[in-house]
């Protein structure tokens, strides 16, 4: 009896672990939906910061190496991009993990501390860590030519670990100072050319872009082997990077990014030379289509004639930065206003550039100074007219003349490049770092001297 009754007991315990195994069902992990969640809302928040390889508008168009990038994922998924700019790099870890944004774009090179705050991207970039320094002093060719100089960089940034690394494995004495303002890294770049501080680091690709608009620097010399520049996301948005990756590794092997590598970090070798002439009884083979457009628009042919100089060389096939196009340089959202586009003929090209500085005089009209009324004018058409329009309300408030160039609001242009100008509240379109006064002084100047030369 009792063997039966052990036996009995023996087949309810053995049924009861078993039933309660079969109740109790393993965890599965949850399927991330992240990116489905981002797509049902249909926007991608960009954090982001105003500079030359990211975000910036030009002649009136945002532009940008990553924000091309990004709004080619976005138009891939039928996302609306959107985009916010941060002025402090300290804070682009914490906007993300506190969502506001979906990631970081700003030329944003991966080690390890940032893994730990958040994930990256697959690299859509390589880029080596060179020296910034003036040409004006005696140039620091190899790393052990360090020794005894300082070097400001910001201490949170990959450049002092890697200033560190080298210190260590060289055996080296030199100083690494903080700086302690957080600005873009080009800024710190133009500090060199200032003279304000006489060395910095700096990835390459923005190191040559800022030494193509100033001839002062020299970033020649490499410091480290390419590390690579990626987006950071969330740590928890693991569809979002799966999709963006499988994307990634497809996108960077197409014609469209090279097309964009080509269009924002083409740096030519060797700059245009000027012409040597002494009596000019042919300016080009356009004369005459230069002629019949000016008179036809009450504008000086042989500045419009001065403006495709500087701007091709009169090359009717040109494409610049940003997709710009013809012998006058059109954007691909501006050129359609005034009857141009990539393959127009030369008179049409020539007879849109007359026209569009016709319009930008005649914004200007109200300038007294015939020579400053074409400075102001020839900015605007290199520049966009809006960052002219920040220089003469920068003018205004420190109590310049807004409506004369020199000492006023050519300096205010000059200033757009400084963090303290550019933040001010008045000002609409952000930082510009580009050649807008030398494009104008240039110009002008070739425009007077032509008319003096020309038989």
């Amino acid at each position: 009896m009792r063997i039966y009754l052990f036996f009995i007991s023996f087949i309810l315990v053995f049924t009861s672990c078993e039933n309660k195994a079969v109740e109790i069902k393993p965890l599965k992990p949850k399927k991330p939906v992240d990116f489905e969640e981002l797509k049902k809302r249909g926007e991608l928040v960009v954090l982001t910061e105003n500079t030359s390889t990211s975000y910036y508008n030009y002649r009136g168009q945002i532009m940008g190496f990553e924000y091309d990038v990004l709004s080619d994922f976005a138009d891939s998924f039928n996302l609306k991009l959107k985009v916010k700019v941060l002025s402090n790099s300290k804070n682009f870890p914490s906007y993300l993990n506190q969502k506001k944004g979906d990631l970081i774009a700003c030329n944003y090179t991966v080690n390890e501390e940032r893994k730990k705050q958040h994930n990256f991207s697959y690299p859509y970039l390589n880029q080596k860590l060179v020296l910034v320094q003036r040409k004006s002093n005696k140039k620091v060719v190899e790393i052990k030519d360090l020794n005894n100089k300082t070097i400001h960089v910001r201490k949170h940034s990959s450049y002092y670990k890697t200033l560190l690394v080298l210190k260590k494995k060289h055996n080296l004495t030199f100083t690494i100072l903080d700086l302690k303002e957080d600005l873009p890294t080009e800024d710190f770049v133009s500090l060199v050319a200032k003279g304000k501080i006489d060395y910095t680091v700096s990835e390459e690709n923005i190191a040559k872009l800022v030494a193509l608009n100033d001839a002062r620097i020299d970033v020649q010399t490499i410091l480290s082997k390419p590390f690579p520049i990626a987006f950071g996301l969330r740590h928890d948005n693991v569809q979002f990077k799966d999709t963006l990756d499988c994307w990634l590794k497809d996108y960077v092997n197409s014609d469209r990014y090279k097309s964009l590598i080509s269009f924002y970090y083409r740096i030519p070798d060797t700059l245009f030379e000027h012409q040597n002439l002494k009596n000019i009884y042919k300016i080009s083979e356009y004369d005459s289509l230069f002629k019949e457009s000016g008179k036809n628009n009450d504008i000086d042919w042989i500045l419009m004639s001065s403006i495709a100089y500087q701007e091709t060389r009169f090359n009717p096939s040109a494409i610049g930065p940003g997709g710009s196009y013809s012998m006058m340089q059109f954007m691909p959202n501006t050129g359609p206003g005034y009857g141009v586009y990539e393959d127009s003929p030369v008179s049409q090209q020539i007879e849109g550039g007359t026209k569009m500085i016709k319009k930008l005089l005649n914004k200007y009209k109200h300038i007294l100074l015939e020579e400053d009324r074409i400075k102001f004018s020839l900015a605007a058409y290199n520049a966009g007219y809006c960052h002219v329009n920040d220089a003469m309300k920068l003018a205004e408030k420190f109590e310049l003349n807004p409506y004369l160039w020199k000492d006023n609001v050519k300096e205010m242009m000059l200033n757009l490049n400084d963090p303290d100008y550019y933040n001010d509240s008045i000002v609409k379109c952000g930082a510009y770092r580009g050649m807008a006064v030398k494009y104008a002084e240039e110009v002008y100047n070739r425009f007077r001297k032509w008319k003096l030369q020309y038989k």
